[in-house]
């Protein structure tokens, strides 16, 4: 009864953190150590086998290490006991991981039963050492079978039979599991975050805040992993570069030289090929740059030049240094995750502000989990430069633009109009599909202008239209005079990006379109189904189908998950009409038509442009939280004008659409990862914590 009055006093929020919590622990007693009890009340002797009577290839018992590189087989023949756990005290040499082999032969099978049971030993993880096992009667022969790569060693100084499995009391695991908990609890349950937006705006900004705060040190995590894996430089070293790559010094000495050819010796050989642009020619003529452009005798970049104009050239000229290239995808990244938060409260504040906090901050946290940006931490070429540049841009010129007040009520501001027009430009210069959304943005300057007539009073029309006129468009011209003069200077057309010089796998000058290329892509970054697997990660990416194309298909990243499963508020577009009918909204034919041109058909006109790059996940970032921008704006429309049993079921609905979409994100990208460049010890521990939740093991 006394508990009873203390739980009564209590808030309900907290006495569920605090029942969530017990609940947890538990878990992780008696479900996330069962083996514990593997041994528990059963008849089992521990013995370490003798290595003395084993019979061996490739392995050496008086020295207990490998010998040679291959199949490595130690055999038990007279074991002729009952086996529950096998324990190996092992040491690795030159691996990170050992995959070990065991056959068994007990009473229900005289023969071996081959692959019966395995290891997969992470390298200082002594927990997977050990394993429980599920024989019957007694256990006669047994023999484990491992392949050593060359350079490499395996030493097994003992096997031990039937040594108790230790409880192992994870307090990472618990607390992951108990925030996930609590974060399901709150968007669903809590009063706080069923107040709409407009009325918890201060606490669902902190709450957005933080969790950009936490993606940003998520980033930093992710390039480090890649920096430390390929350099081990310090910070110093890092900063005070003298060589770069294509973006970070090629362009920056082309243009300090006031060239728009790279300054690098042409391979004369090279020129003599019938067509230098066919890979299978180039294969005898010795070193060139790959993935540059090649014409009339000289070797040019087609990748935006917006981060050389606005960090690598400046940094350089400051220092003398070339900024490092892994530092500055986290930059760009960095700055694209914090404008996306800006641009989708923006949005929420002018046009959704009757939304339920919960799904505002789930909408939040689902556009930037699937925006494409973290399959480009962890590696640091050009390409993610270009890509991660082009996002920043967008985000930015994205905000500007909504916030200039252009749509919705306020006024207008000439400024930010500006900044939004900039930075969109900027967009182009790192990334030409990108143009698509300028082209967007002009149907947000119409609505701009169509504001200001309405709110026209009399005066001096060229005072009141001309600054809008130049603050709008002038960037653009800016911006866009110097991408065509660039282009014209090398290639001797405005319009002429040159990426069909490029020498790389294909011969792009010779490269036609075909519409079964184009759908590739929109099944594989939409569509492609996932599957569950009993290793970690658990959920595992479709392998990219590309339908037989019986043509050249470059596949960059061999793994997808479609948009729509990761995103399950995708669905909303098919009630897209119904909430057209729904809206109250005198401009929402304009508006219907900002969305529809911003949040699909550009998106769509970006994968259909892919075709000729090939399939990439990092090509994501170029549409995906668009996309997923409009789907929101339709279902927290349609949820707006639910009844409140439905709006319950819709939350929860969300709720669960944004755990998926985390499990599937977080999955994804820890394969990119795991298949990227790490450091020994990065993979050891991302194994490890991978291990964590394989409590069968």
């Amino acid at each position: 009864m006394k508990g009873s009055s203390f739980f009564g006093k209590m808030p309900k929020s907290a006495v569920f953190a605090v029942c969530s919590l017990a609940a947890c622990v538990l878990a992780e007693i008696f479900i996330f150590n069962m083996n514990f009890m593997h041994l528990w009340g059963r008849d089992y002797e521990e013995t370490a086998l003798p290595f003395a009577q084993a019979q061996t290839v490739n392995f050496d018992c008086d020295s207990m290490c490998s010998t040679g590189e291959g199949k490595t087989v130690i055999e038990f023949k007279d074991v002729n006991m009952p086996v529950g756990t096998i324990a190996l005290d092992v040491s690795i040499m030159g691996l990170d991981t050992l995959h070990i082999s065991v056959d068994a032969a007990d009473d229900t099978n005289a023969a071996y039963r081959y692959g019966i049971a395995e290891f997969d030993i992470i390298k200082g993880n002594k927990k997977t050492c050990l394993i429980p096992c599920n024989f019957s009667g007694n256990v006669h022969k047994l023999r484990f079978t491992f392949s050593v790569k060359e350079n490499c060693a395996v030493g097994i100084s003992e096997i031990r039979l039937n040594k108790p499995v230790g409880i192992h009391f994870s307090f990472v695991r618990v607390f992951l599991i108990w925030i996930g908990i609590l974060f399901i609890y709150m968007m669903t349950a809590s009063r706080i975050f069923k107040m709409p937006f407009e009325e918890n705006e201060g606490c669902v900004k902190i709450c957005a805040y933080a969790l950009t705060a936490v993606l940003i040190l998520t980033a930093l995590m992710l390039t480090n992993s890649v920096r430390w894996a390929t350099s081990g430089n310090t910070l110093a070293d890092d900063f005070t570069s003298k060589s770069g790559n294509q973006i970070t010094q090629e362009i920056v000495d082309a243009f300090e030289a006031g060239r728009a050819d790279l300054l690098i010796d042409m391979n004369e050989e090279l020129l003599k090929l019938d067509n230098p642009y066919d890979w299978s020619q180039r294969g005898d003529i010795g070193s060139y740059p790959w993935d540059h452009l090649l014409y009339n005798g000289k070797y040019y970049s087609y990748y935006g030049v917006a981060p050389v104009l606005t960090l690598f050239l400046p940094y350089h000229k400051l220092t003398g240094c070339y900024f490092p290239s892994v530092w500055a995808i986290w930059l760009f990244g960095c700055i694209g995750i914090f404008f996306l938060t800006k641009v989708y409260l923006c949005i929420m504040r002018k046009f959704m502000g009757k939304t339920r906090s919960s799904l505002v901050l789930m909408g939040l946290l689902m556009s930037q989990l699937v925006s494409g940006i973290w399959f480009c931490f962890n590696l640091k070429n050009f390409y993610e430069i270009a890509q991660t540049c082009g996002f920043a841009c967008v985000t930015a010129g994205a905000y500007f633009l909504i916030s200039s007040n252009v749509v919705g009520e306020g006024k207008i501001s000439n400024a930010r109009l500006a900044a939004a027009t900039a930075f969109l430009s900027l967009g182009v210069l790192s990334r030409p599909t990108l143009a698509v959304y300028c082209i967007a943005a002009l149907i947000f300057v119409y609505a701009g202008f169509k504001r200001k007539r309405s709110l026209y009073e009399g005066g001096s029309k060229a005072k009141y239209y001309v600054p809008y006129w130049l603050c709008a468009m002038l960037p653009f011209v800016i911006f866009g005079g110097f991408q065509m003069y660039y282009n014209y200077a090398r290639f001797g057309s405005f319009l002429d990006f040159g990426i069909q010089y490029s020498l790389t796998i294909n011969d792009f000058t010779r490269a036609e379109y075909h519409t079964h290329f184009a759908a590739i892509g929109f099944w594989n970054y939409l569509l492609a189904f996932p599957s569950f697997s009993q290793d970690f990660p658990f959920i595992i990416p479709s392998s990219v189908d590309t339908f037989h194309p019986n043509g050249y298909y470059f596949i960059a990243t061999a793994t997808a998950i479609g948009l729509l499963w990761k995103a399950l508020p995708l669905f909303s577009y098919g009630y897209g009409f119904k909430a057209y009918r729904l809206s109250g909204c005198k401009e929402k034919k304009l508006y219907t038509l900002i969305i529809v041109v911003s949040c699909l058909l550009a998106p769509a006109v970006i994968i259909a442009s892919i075709w000729e790059s090939g399939y990439g996940a990092r090509y994501c970032v170029d549409f995906t939280w668009q996309l997923l921008t409009g789907a929101l704006i339709i279902a927290f429309m349609i949820y707006n004008r639910a009844g409140e049993s439905i709006k319950k079921h819709l939350n929860r609905l969300m709720a669960l659409s944004c755990v998926i979409c985390g499990a599937l994100v977080v999955s994804q990208t820890i394969m990119w990862v795991l298949g990227g460049s790490l450091t020994s010890e990065g993979r050891q521990a991302l194994l490890s914590f991978g291990r964590l939740w394989e409590f069968w093991r």
